[in-house]
């Protein structure tokens, strides 16, 4: 099943408090309370604007949120809300053309409706609907993000009458708002999560497109934007970026998955031994060939000077603390070790370097704490002296082209052999005990990712466990069907939990810097992940159930990302109810239900 599906650009995070409906109970009358709604500007992006199914239309803009409240403001308040209109089928989206739920997972088609010929027309305003699918906070002060539709098309369909370079906040600062909602920075997040975090922390060179944006910089730009906002007494609304990775876009292919049968799991434990046997045997084999030719020139060049040097060293101490002076001294020192307890000194002293000499070259220094010094004094001949370091490359290439031609004592070929083997098997286990050699069995099984390669793991490769994520894009690309299910997903397909700790410390980051513009009696402040977290675990509004569900669940738009009307009508009640709070007022909520979910075939 594959699918052309366009930039995802946003997430939902909202919910709505349950109402009583027991009779009798006197409802208070409509009321704005201290909020002056006169001039109501909503500040976000593709969420903000109703973007749904993967493009911005005009059935969905008409049930954005922003244009929701306004609505249900009118109830307390007369105001005129503009949108920036987009005609028809808008920048064009896709719809769901078949669905068989009988199947694991869900055998679904999806079509797609071709944008408007005229959507891109530019329009005069001023708006108070001022959400821009695509933007990040780090966006906001680009002069030229609207100057032409390569750039952001939506904006610059905003920008009809204006200097071309305008940026979006010098519109927001000429909006000049009584009251506002800001729901700004889960682009700034989003799409390092939508792109499996590919492109790394920093993103795209230049632009930091699929990155996180720096979070003193969505600090000072933030700062900017509530400024702007609030510069003539206006009061309103932020919301908080959820935990984006509840969205069905992340939640709907378990990372386990990948369901084999005896026969599939033994054939797939076959093809990645034969695979990776070879790759870890031959990087063994470079390391047991180094540690031999380096234990051999340490043992050869070395020791003999480091032990002489030591024992001559220790007789010279000796001689001084016993009143020698410096030249009766080196005296004693240089005839005790020509002396044959001196000869006997540095013998057993060579022994005892030669016993650790391979242990401390792999790193393990816990036998030979007394010798310490003396091992110091040889990994600094290593590390500097020149002539050992070409004679030691010199010896490795010549071992190498004489084990791989056949050309060692069969004594000498087998010792190797041996310890290639040994440390082939013993790689393995630890590779596998650390999840980065695959191991199937019957049932399901974690599916395997394409992670960087490092010293720690040189394969490339690992085991997703629990926790980590599969996104959307990894089934509608076909990337879960047939023998493609067992191959190493790429990584803008997966979210490791190296990437996952990501996500979560720039948005619990970008969040404090959001509740901080919340502190006083003006602004008012929504929590999104606890609201997205009921709404993934299912629950009741009106009568009606409504889940993190992918296409079923009611709240999620096909995209897997955005809203649906109905999840658009969730998150209008619960700003509103914000605004009830926070404000002392009394708007009214909308039914739910009066909103549709995903269109069913």
């Amino acid at each position: 099943m594959k699918i052309w599906i366009k930039k995802i650009i946003y997430i939902l995070p909202a919910f709505i408090v349950l109402f009583s409906c027991e009779p009798k109970i006197e409802v208070p009358a409509p009321s704005a309370g201290s909020a002056d709604f006169s001039r109501y500007i909503a500040v976000g992006n593709s969420l903000t604007a109703g973007y749904a199914n993967g493009g911005l239309y005009q059935e969905g803009q008409s049930m954005s949120f922003p244009n929701i409240i306004a609505q249900q403001i009118n109830a307390v308040q007369e105001i005129n809300f503009v949108q920036p209109d987009i005609p028809g089928n808008g920048s064009g989206y896709f719809y769901l053309k078949s669905l068989d739920l009988s199947t694991d997972p869900p055998d679904v088609e999806f079509d797609s409706y071709d944008a408007d010929p005229n959507w891109l027309q530019q329009l005069t305003g001023p708006f108070n609907n001022l959400g821009v699918p695509g933007i990040r906070v780090k966006d906001i002060t680009f002069k030229g993000y609207g100057a032409s539709p390569q750039v952001n098309p939506y904006f610059y369909r905003m920008l009809g009458g204006k200097d071309p370079n305008m940026s979006y906040l010098e519109m927001v600062q000429e909006s000049n708002p009584t009251f506002f909602t800001c729901w700004l920075g889960n682009n700034d997040v989003l799409g390092y999560a939508t792109s499996g975090g590919a492109k790394g922390i920093g993103g795209e060179p230049g632009t930091g497109i699929d990155g996180l944006t720096p979070i003193d910089q969505f600090q000072a730009l933030y700062d900017m934007l509530i400024q702007a906002l609030t510069a003539n007494g206006a009061k309103g609304i932020v919301v908080t970026i959820p935990d984006v990775t509840l969205a069905p876009f992340f939640t709907t292919i378990p990372w386990n998955a990948l369901v084999l049968d005896d026969g599939q799991a033994a054939l797939a434990n076959n093809v990645y031994s034969g695979l990776i046997d070879t790759q870890i045997r031959a990087k063994v084999k470079e390391k047991v060939i180094e540690l031999v030719v380096t234990e051999e020139a340490v043992k050869t060049y070395v020791i003999p000077q480091v032990a002489t040097g030591a024992v001559w060293q220790q007789a010279y101490q000796q001689a001084i603390d016993g009143g020698a002076t410096d030249a009766q001294a080196k005296a004693i020192a240089d005839a005790y070790v020509a002396s044959a307890d001196g000869q006997a000194a540095i013998a057993q002293l060579v022994t005892d370097l030669e016993a650790e000499l391979r242990n401390h070259l792999l790193g393990d220094h816990a036998n030979h704490q007394e010798l310490e010094q003396l091992y110091a004094i040889i990994d600094n001949e290593l590390a500097t002296n020149t002539t050992l370091q070409q004679g030691i490359a010199q010896g490795i290439t010549d071992l190498t082209n004489a084990y791989d031609n056949d050309l060692l004592p069969p004594d000498q070929k087998a010792a190797l052999d041996a310890a290639i083997d040994q440390g082939t098997q013993e790689q393995i286990a630890a590779f596998k005990a650390a999840g980065i050699y695959p191991v199937f069995q019957a049932g399901p099984n974690g599916f395997v990712a394409e992670v960087p390669v490092t010293e720690t793991n040189p394969l490339g490769i690992k085991q997703l466990r629990e926790g980590e994520l599969v996104l959307l894009t990894a089934l509608l690309d076909g990337q879960l069907e047939g023998l493609a299910a067992l191959s190493p997903q790429p990584s803008q397909y997966i979210l490791t939990d190296e990437e996952l700790a990501n996500i979560n410390t720039y948005t619990e980051a970008y969040n404090q810097i959001i509740r901080g513009h919340a502190s006083g009696p003006d602004i008012g402040v929504v929590e999104s992940s606890d609201i997205l977290k009921d709404i993934k675990d299912g629950i009741f509004l009106h009568g009606v159930e409504v889940s993190g569900d992918f296409l079923t669940g009611g709240a999620f738009s096909l995209d897997g990302v955005h809203p649906t009307p109905r999840g658009y009508a969730i998150v209008a009640n619960s700003i509103i109810a914000a605004i009830n709070k926070e404000f002392n007022a009394n708007v009214p909520t909308v039914i739910i239900n009066n909103y549709p979910a995903v269109i069913l075939p």
